[in-house]
């Protein structure tokens, strides 16, 4: 077992059979976490069965309970992003203790409010899978600002390319929320890394998108609670890219993808892509196998919980005009 999960036993469902699950199967093999899948329909079990040589209940959460009379330690929930909230609730009913669940966890403030208040009376460690807190280049970054004297500015982008969306792929109340179903990537990672808004200014625009109602033009500005000042600006009907710039009072850092960082120096217009060990983001979707690391080992400081995330909640939706 790799020196990083401590050898306590720890097993773990993980439920899912789609196209997140299967990365999630292959870290949690490389890790050598005993788990088994879990899915509804059998002909997806057992072609997963096949596929990864793994134990696979069908039937859900409670074709598992049958199947097996001992709880696991650990669940990653990593279903449709609809049914997210309620196979979160049905795992807390039956009363595991340690639960992952893919962003975002619920799409209103009522699911994510009760979610928050069922963990704290039932004793359950409850994370949301925002991996892009544990990229390789977001984890050299908060290193590297600290070294720099701290960060002085951000500005980010989360254009959404609405051209490439499949719209028969997800229902209505999942494009209606794409901000919150996708694009809080990109605010949560801005969000860890210089701390929560104490102000913060929206300004939503454009009808662009039919799905979409609230808008689809995204400007705003504010102030963390690390003094921090900040900016955004996204424009789903124009070009563009989900991105962060940080400034230092030596450097400017770009994370233009996300999963690679470049820097710029004080009186410079050089911009160079640091040299950084990005193996494991290019084994594995980037992000997840530290992100897993966290989650069953004893550092859980980088992970989102769901108290933490029913405060960035609020803000997802004030940046996206839904409430």
């Amino acid at each position: 077992m790799p020196d990083h999960i401590k050898t306590e036993k720890k097993d773990c469902w993980l439920i899912g059979a789609g196209y997140m699950a299967r990365e999630y199967i292959n870290v949690l093999k490389f890790l050598e976490i005993d788990f088994k899948v879990v899915t509804r329909g059998e002909e997806r079990a057992l072609s997963l069965a096949r596929e990864f040589e793994i134990i696979v209940y069908s039937g859900g959460v409670r074709g598992a309970c049958a199947e097996q009379i001992t709880l696991p330690s650990h669940a990653i929930v990593a279903v449709s992003v609809d049914q997210l909230f309620s196979v979160v609730i049905e795992l807390i009913n039956i009363g595991i203790k340690n639960i992952l669940v893919e962003k975002p966890a619920g799409l209103i403030p009522e699911e994510i409010s009760e979610l928050s208040l069922l963990a704290s009376r039932n004793g359950i460690s409850l994370f949301v899978a925002y991996n892009r807190r544990f990229y390789a280049s977001i984890e050299y970054l908060k290193q590297k600002v600290k070294e720099d004297g701290g960060i002085t500015s951000v500005s980010f982008e989360f254009t959404e390319w609405i051209h490439t969306i499949d719209e028969e792929k997800f229902p209505l109340t999942v494009l209606s929320k794409f901000v919150i179903a996708n694009s809080s990537h990109v605010i949560d990672t801005v969000f860890h890394i210089i701390g929560k808004p104490k102000e913060l200014n929206c300004y939503i625009d454009g009808n662009d998108i039919a799905w979409h109602p609230s808008g689809s033009i995204f400007v705003g500005c504010g102030i963390s609670e690390q003094e921090v000042l900040f900016s955004y600006s996204s424009n789903w009907g124009a070009p563009g890219r989900w991105g962060i710039e940080i400034c230092t009072p030596q450097k400017k850092y770009y994370l233009k993808p996300l999963e690679r960082l470049a820097v710029q120096e004080k009186g410079s217009v050089a911009v160079i892509e640091q040299d950084i060990d990005y193996s494991d983001d290019e084994k594995f979707k980037p992000g997840l196998k530290n992100m897993l690391v966290a989650f069953f080992g004893d550092d859980k400081s980088c992970l989102c919980n769901i108290n933490e995330h029913q405060q960035n909640f609020e803000y997802f939706n004030k940046i996206a005009g839904y409430l």
